[in-house]
């Protein structure tokens, strides 16, 4: 299916694609090269790649399929560096979690024999790093692709049949939409986070009141203990979304506020509606 597929970026998330591909046999080779002192030869040790490279331009040299799997922050420059040193009719793609600001870049520095394809596979750990890879980590959740009017067919082909090897379910959408719905369910979650364990920290008691958090705080604030510098590009390269979306959040919890400093009793209301649908989701997740 694939002959030489390079993996640039050898985290979580570049790991388990280069686990699963070698996995099913689908590529011939899969090489791999990431900035990190010694990460590439980790991946190595742990079977996510066949060939480490110290040098970008020697792992992608011959790759017919070049995956991004680094930071949002970091594709800019990679994509002018790769720009001279990727075959023709090489195919690019990425997961980062924003797209528009991803192919505005792909489309100002790659050359026209290259094709470039958004990605974004929905899934991951909370643990990092290439020793936390898994081959079954896309497997049942959706892989969203966001081509454009100049996207090429056989491009987008391509990073389909990557998705369905991976066992994902590929769900195709603009990038400024995908934008927008990964703001509100992925971005301003780790804002709330953020915020929930600001507020508490400050507060004159967390010194006690940190001895009885127990699970329910821990799982509010899961997403805080992410990493700072991805979640500032994702926040810089999604600004409009992630801003209408805590507008939408801020101004709900107004009006629990109200409610509550009421003393409405028909705040449960609410709350059933919100566990209904919490619920529904839930199912709906774990088909």
């Amino acid at each position: 299916m694939f002959s030489r597929v390079a993996i640039v970026g050898l985290g979580l998330i570049g790991g388990s694609i280069g686990l699963a591909l070698r996995e099913s046999g689908a590529a011939q080779q899969v090489t791999g090269y990431d900035l990190g002192r010694g990460v590439s030869q980790q991946a190595y040790r742990v079977g996510a790649i066949d060939q480490p490279y110290m040098e970008l331009a020697d792992a992608v040299r011959g790759a017919d399929l070049v995956i991004l799997a680094t930071p949002v922050g970091a594709i800019r420059t990679l994509l002018q560096q790769l720009a001279s040193v990727l075959t023709p009719g090489a195919v690019v793609t990425d997961v980062a979690s924003t797209k528009a600001q991803v192919i505005e870049w792909a489309e100002s520095y790659l050359p026209e024999n290259v094709s470039f394809v958004g990605g974004h596979p929905m899934a991951g750990k909370e643990l990092t790093g290439v020793e936390a890879a898994d081959a079954a980590l896309f497997r049942h959740r959706i892989y969203c692709l966001t081509p454009t009017t100049s996207t090429r067919p056989m491009a987008m082909k391509k990073v389909a049949a990557l998705a369905e090897v991976l066992g994902a379910r590929v769900k195709v959408l603009e990038p400024e939409e995908h934008d927008r719905q990964v703001a509100m369910i992925s971005h301003v979650p780790f804002l709330s986070a953020v915020a929930l364990i600001e507020s508490a920290a400050h507060s004159p008691t967390w010194g006690d009141a940190s001895l009885l958090a127990s699970s329910g705080f821990r799982d509010a604030t899961r997403l805080a203990a992410g990493s700072p510098e991805m979640y500032r590009d994702i926040c810089l390269t999604n600004s409009a979304a992630v801003a209408s979306g805590l507008d939408a959040y801020i101004s709900t919890l107004q009006s629990l506020r109200q409610q509550i400093l009421a003393q409405d009793g028909t705040i449960a209301e609410r709350f059933t509606e919100a566990q209904q649908e919490r619920l529904h989701w839930q199912a709906l997740y774990e088909e």
